[in-house]
């Protein structure tokens, strides 16, 4: 990607891409979002272009953006045809922790922010590196499942962020063998019998429903779940928890003294 000057009318293709670009102060040059872009507040009173995996070419365009940001849940049809209009496109492809702090970096460098994007950073690792140190001195590693979905059950394996935030707060993943995000069926959830549920409060993307939890209490077949029976389970917001950007540090102070039972 080629940036010949400062962007100053930037469009985001992901809720994760626009907290990142709210977080480096661009609120004013943010000119287009998606539908889901809920957070923060700001995002909500900017022009939509569309959907997540639906966005409208013809609504980018009209915008004159001097950037995209786009993300590896976009239709990638679609922002190759953004990109072959002449228009920058910046590809977030973030699977880690470490991912989000090399979003912050480049965009800020990209857009004259870098000495806010350093600044976010440096707090973020401080964060983190105090939950860690915790989490190492906690002998005891709870199993936790986090769950995104319940029809079929869907659930974080590792090379997620999900799965660091779980190391990280002093937890094993009951799905570290599993790679990526993956469905699960009863059987195998049963036999893992995690320690801990970690779940959504619903599919996200703005919705926000306690339906996922509301399975895992009822289903008979669960019941003799040791995170069921001891009522060891995290309701994570579906907004924070499956995005890759600033609030998932916060989130991960939130859920780790509850994955050490503190």
């Amino acid at each position: 990607m080629t940036v010949h000057s400062e962007p100053f009318r930037i469009v985001s293709l992901a809720p994760s891409n626009t907290e990142v670009l709210f977080a480096l102060g661009l609120d004013d040059r943010i000119v287009g979002v998606t539908e889901y872009c809920n957070y923060p507040d700001g995002a909500l009173d900017k022009e939509k272009i569309g959907g997540f995996s639906t966005v409208s070419i013809e609504k980018v365009v009209a915008l004159r953006p001097d950037l995209v940001v786009a993300s590896s849940g976009n239709n990638q049809d679609t922002v190759e045809r953004i990109k072959s209009l002449g228009v920058p496109v910046y590809f977030a492809d973030v699977e880690s922790l470490n991912g989000i702090y090399a979003t912050f970096e480049k965009l800020g460098y990209i857009t004259g922010t870098y000495e806010k994007a350093s600044e976010i950073i440096s707090g973020l690792k401080i964060m983190e590196d105090k939950v860690r140190k915790e989490g190492e001195a906690f002998v005891k590693k709870p199993v936790v499942a986090h769950v995104i979905w319940h029809d079929p059950i869907y659930a974080s394996g590792k090379g997620t962020f999900q799965d660091e935030l779980i190391h990280i707060a002093g937890g094993v993943n009951a799905f570290s063998d599993k790679n990526s995000h993956v469905i699960v069926n009863i059987e195998e959830f049963v036999n893992k019998n995690p320690d801990i549920l970690m779940v959504n409060s619903g599919c996200g993307m703005g919705s926000d429903n306690a339906n996922i939890m509301e399975y895992f209490m009822n289903e008979p077949r669960l019941s003799g779940l040791s995170a069921i029976s001891s009522n060891r389970t995290i309701m994570v917001d579906s907004d924070v928890v499956d995005r890759a950007g600033p609030r998932l540090w916060d989130l991960l102070e939130e859920i780790a003294p509850k994955i050490r039972g503190e």
